[in-house]
């Protein structure tokens, strides 16, 4: 790839495939894609790698058909990586100002991030840190947190984050697959962080927003309050445990139950008929059921994931602040209903997310690549053009606001449970 415009690549191991995306960078607002390709994954299962020779496999069959396809030839990639592990810790670090000045500098705020980071770090020897994402700073023991301390003068500077990471034996395997597949990693983002680049606007992360991203294996939670991401979580559960549950109570297999799912699933009884038949293949023998019988089955998974999301929500006091409501991802949440589905269980506003308008394609790619299954690869490809809340922005904003001075009309009680959340 040595065209005069530069070229990035994306790498997305997801549970059920490996998606890879090549893109042309005419500016970090024009992202131009080029070429993508994706592949089955048959080495991992509910977020998990089950066979490293196999996942190596499904990665190297990605590469090679979108090199067929573009004539390029990959050498190194941002990569996303399941977060079935993912552990968020709430940390905090202080330094003293110790300059003449008695001012905040690029130092101190360093200072703190290392203080945070080491306590944690050696605490949980059998993680590795993965993110450290600022939430706010305070100077002096002010009550109030700003978000860009440097410059601002101060004897004492606290620093409060939230520390993303995974066990080091699973970053280990993801290190040796892409060695073995001959991909040097400019950068691992966890996929929930690169699916909210995509999925969610700006708007949306400073007024309080929660996406939700059900994949096959998985489903990734994401909150943003005041632009930053304070609460992330990942359950075992999403598009397979449906097709399972439809499977063992229909009598079926499990391409069969996939299928019925994909054509005729529903989580919206009002919008089933009541007269619709169904014919599925049984083990034992074709057989007839309402599509009302199949849309229960799909409705009881799905309200026992959110409901067990919404249940954290609640308890990390983030529930309160979701102006925005909720954002919708992933292939899961393409089944008939699951707006508004979403909306009565929540008690908030939902939708489903959007392509973001910084990044087209050709047309014969573009309606591709509006699959869900490329949104993470997406959301790195974004990455990959600007640091965002994982990386400290240290430039001074003379438009300060403070991040609770902002919680109001219900984010009150924020701040006070903000530790429980990690």
């Amino acid at each position: 790839m040595n065209d005069a415009v530069p070229s990035v690549v994306a790498i997305d191991i997801g549970t059920h495939k490996v998606s890879v995306l090549i893109a042309k960078v005419h500016a970090p607002d024009h992202i131009e894609v080029v070429g993508m390709a994706s592949a089955r994954n048959q080495g991992m299962k509910k977020g998990k790698i089950t066979s490293l020779d196999k996942m190596i496999a499904s990665i190297k069959q990605a590469v090679s058909d979108v090199e067929d396809t573009t004539e390029c030839r990959i050498n190194s990639a941002w990569v996303s990586i399941p977060s079935a592990d993912l552990k968020s810790f709430y940390a905090q670090g202080q330094a003293y100002i110790t300059n003449n000045e008695r001012i905040v500098t690029t130092s101190e705020v360093v200072s703190v991030l290392e203080a945070a980071k080491k306590n944690k770090v050696e605490q949980e020897p059998e993680l590795y840190l993965t993110s450290a994402v600022p939430l706010g700073f305070q100077l002096d023991d002010a009550e109030q947190w700003i978000t860009h301390p440097v410059g601002l003068g101060a004897s004492k500077i606290s620093g409060h984050y939230q520390l993303m990471m995974l066990p080091i034996n699973e970053m280990q395997n993801f290190d040796r697959a892409m060695k073995s597949a001959n991909i040097r990693v400019e950068k691992t983002i966890l996929c929930a962080l690169a699916t909210a680049e995509a999925s969610l606007l700006q708007d949306e992360k400073d007024y309080g927003v929660c996406l939700v991203d059900i994949g096959a294996g998985t489903t990734n939670v994401a909150v943003y309050l005041e632009g930053h991401l304070v609460f992330a979580k990942t359950y075992a559960a999403g598009g397979d445990s449906v097709t399972h549950d439809i499977a063992a109570v229909l009598q079926t297999t499990t391409e069969e139950a996939e299928r019925i799912k994909l054509f005729y699933g529903s989580v919206d009884l009002q919008a089933v008929k009541p007269d619709h038949m169904i014919q599925v293949k049984g083990i034992e023998g074709p057989q007839t059921i309402s599509r009302i019988e199949l849309s229960e089955i799909i409705i009881a998974r799905y309200e026992e994931i959110l409901h067990t999301v919404k249940y954290d929500l609640i308890e990390s006091g983030a529930m309160s602040g979701l102006y925005h409501g909720v954002v919708l991802t992933g292939a899961a949440s393409q089944i008939e209903g699951v707006v508004s589905f979403s909306r009565r269980l929540f008690g908030v506003s939902a939708h489903l997310g959007n392509l973001p308008t910084s990044v087209t394609a050709t047309d014969d790619l573009l309606p591709a690549l509006k699959r869900p299954q490329y949104a993470t690869a997406i959301g790195l490809l974004l990455y990959s053009q600007k640091e965002p809340s994982d990386a400290i922005d240290i430039q001074p904003n003379v438009d300060e606001k403070t991040f609770v001075g902002r919680l109001k009309n219900g984010w009150d009680r924020f701040q006070a449970q903000l530790k429980s959340i990690f």
